[in-house]
């Protein structure tokens, strides 16, 4: 009989699952893009493929713990969301990798031994990606309020621009604090 606890058995399988999450997350980009995002490890000439590999191993701390941690769930996941949030994709498609954790324990748990104990694990394991799902959500929108009020502040000032170079107005009108 195997006594095993469930964070025994997350440290032992810790690096397949992060490998196998990483994986999940770049089959949502084309193959070149992921291809190049894989295995450039420079971070600088590669800040994106950095920033989502820290990511997801941060992310899996917060997702295997015991208990949800949500500010330690916005910190691995803000510079991910980020990322995500301004390519061209649907929230779903950008926020979808984080559940895919959840496969990839389940999947590991039904073949495992220590059912019991895989399987308390594995449940805690789903719970927390959801919560983690649910904060990147909110983390999501907000980054995506900010990209619009930038881009209705970008036609605003260009407007403004032109409309002063042509002469068509000599001050500048108020602002609408929303826009600033």
């Amino acid at each position: 009989m195997d006594n095993s606890t469930g964070e025994e058995i997350v440290r032992a399988r810790k690096d397949k699952w992060v490998a196998r999450w990483f994986d999940a997350l770049m089959r949502t980009y084309p193959e070149e893009s992921a291809r190049f995002f894989k295995d450039t490890r420079d971070p600088f000439a590669n800040p994106v493929g950095a920033t989502l590999e820290k990511g997801i191993r941060d992310l899996f701390e917060v997702v295997t713990a015991d208990t949800f941690d949500n500010e330690a769930a916005k910190t691995a996941l803000e510079p991910m969301v980020r990322v995500r949030a301004i390519q061209e994709m649907s929230p779903s498609e950008a926020l979808g990798f984080i559940t895919e954790i959840k496969a990839i324990v389940k999947q590991d748990a039904a073949a495992d031994s220590r059912k019991s104990t895989v399987a308390e694990k594995a449940r805690c394991i789903v719970d927390n990606a959801d919560k983690a799902l649910l904060t990147a959500f909110d983390l999501y929108m907000d980054c995506k309020k900010r990209v619009y009020h930038l881009r209705a502040r970008q036609a605003r000032d260009s407007v403004r621009q032109l409309l002063v170079k042509k002469e068509l107005i000599s001050e500048l009108p108020d602002i609408d604090p929303e826009l600033t």
